[in-house]
């Protein structure tokens, strides 16, 4: 049962059904008190009470995602709003409303966090975003009526993306521009923007006026690249060159690597100690507004290489396996890198999230786990980070010896009649490396103990390219 009050009437909601009670006599009013006590209830909204006021549905100046909406009680009571919905008919934006609007106040709602309004604290965050052709949006209490609606579908009928003056409520129902950009959310709308006086049919033009108007100063547009994805100890170039300003004012920038390490130049250089996903911001200020921009930087461990793999195990051949080596200090993450063999063999292994190798050692994938079938004859062992690039790449073009390993001694991989998965290279097979290509493109570091004949340390050179890839 809900029950409200008005020009003493009191409308009582049950099951559906609205009945009302004349407030003309003493009796009438004992029977409403009783119904109170006996009865707790929500107020009972009536189409009106709460109003959408006002909409920045095509955000602020400083960014287009700052959108907030403004709602109003029209009543002299306070109202819970607590079960009331406000929706868009395509469900974006889809808000269950908490908490409570004061009498003859405000409910301001701020889309994603509570800097959409500057000095000013929302009444509760809210996600997804007004379209900017319009919406028809639906006001509906704790029952589902309907208390206040907007049919926008055709466009919105007041407000400018170009100049962000909100879509006001007037107080004949309709809408207006507001007088200023940003509109006034949580206070009284404003009289609306003004316009041009028209002339009488008769009257002949005005001269113009010879004073200029004053610029608007307009927000810059920041602009950090694309994503990119790099080495360890590599040097990255950044550069702001693309960002620009509508009204053509100097800018200044800021980076912030997201390692601790900014810089404040257009084009800079930074270099990542460490393997990981770093995100990169980039702030542009005219002095007045700033923008950023926020780039993907994953940067991968460049001291993994392939170690040693058996192609042709004694017995049965599901007994083959690769084994990867960490030859650096830190702790190798190869989430999303794939391990394959060539081109037109086996589908690539890709790892799992979170596959870590810890420092100085190493990392046996069985057949069982990858699927690759190395051939007996000629094949290749391939190592590829995320983007498909290869880190590590080994043919061999001879029959393989059962039983045999290929393993890397420092300089060349040999076969070996000792394999060692999973421990320190141990070459027991010597000849020349003739049946081999390899390519480790990246600097090796020295390994932790080194018995004799044992894969100590190479002095391969770094690649220098960091490879650029468009955002997703």
């Amino acid at each position: 049962m809900t029950i409200k009050k008005a020009n003493n009437v009191a409308y009582i909601k049950s099951q559906g059904l609205l009945s009302t009670v004349p407030l003309n006599t003493k009796y009438n009013y004992m029977l409403l008190f009783f119904l109170a006590l006996l009865f707790p209830f929500p107020a009972l909204a009536v189409e009106g009470d709460v109003l959408i006021n006002e909409a920045a549905w095509m955000g602020t100046e400083a960014s287009y995602n700052d959108e907030w909406i403004e709602l109003k009680n029209n009543t002299d009571q306070e109202i819970d709003l607590t079960g009331w919905t406000l929706a868009a008919q395509d469900d974006t934006p889809n808000i269950a409303l908490e908490g409570t609007i004061p009498s003859q106040g405000y409910f301001l709602l701020e889309r994603t966090d509570d800097e959409s309004v500057p000095g000013i604290v929302a009444d509760q965050i809210y996600a997804g975003s007004l379209g900017n052709n319009g919406e028809v949006l639906e006001l509906r209490d704790s029952e589902n009526n309907i208390v206040d609606s907007i049919n926008a579908s055709e466009g919105w009928p007041a407000g400018d993306n170009a100049t962000k003056q909100t879509m006001e409520r007037k107080s004949d129902g309709t809408w207006q521009n507001s007088q200023e950009p940003g509109g006034t959310p949580k206070s009284q709308n404003s009289t609306g923007a003004s316009e041009e006086p028209k002339l009488p049919p008769d009257q002949p033009d005005q001269p113009e006026s010879t004073v200029p108007a004053a610029p608007r100063n307009r927000p810059p547009k920041a602009y950090a690249g694309l994503d990119i994805i790099a080495l360890s100890n590599q040097e990255i170039t950044f550069s702001a060159a693309q960002s620009s300003d509508p009204d053509n004012d100097p800018l200044t920038y800021f980076w912030n690597f997201g390692d601790g390490a900014t810089d404040d130049k257009e084009v800079c250089t930074h270099t990542f100690t460490y393997p990981g996903r770093y995100l990169v911001t980039l702030m542009v200020s005219d002095g007045r507004y700033y923008n950023s921009d926020i780039i993907q930087v994953d940067v991968l461990n460049l001291s993994v290489i392939i170690s040693e793999f058996m192609p042709d195990p004694v017995g049965k051949d599901d007994f083959e396996w690769i084994e990867l080596y960490n030859q650096s200090d830190q702790v190798a993450n190869l989430t999303d890198w794939q391990l394959d063999d060539n081109k037109n063999g086996s589908d690539p292994f890709v790892f799992p999230a979170q596959t870590l190798i810890s420092p100085f050692e190493f990392l046996v994938i069985k057949k069982e786990i990858s699927k690759i079938s190395l051939d007996n004859d000629a094949d290749q062992v391939r190592l590829l980070y995320p983007d498909g690039e290869i880190a590590s790449e080994i043919s061999y073009a001879t029959s393989s010896q059962e039983g045999l390993a290929v393993a890397y001694d420092g300089l060349h991989y040999l076969w070996t009649k000792t394999p060692t998965a999973g421990f320190v290279n141990i070459i027991t097979a010597q000849e020349e490396p003739k049946n081999f290509q390899a390519n480790n493109p990246n600097p090796l570091i020295k390994e932790a103990a080194a018995p004799p004949s044992i894969l100590a340390e190479s002095n391969l050179s770094k690649s220098s390219n960091a490879a650029q890839t468009a955002p997703g």
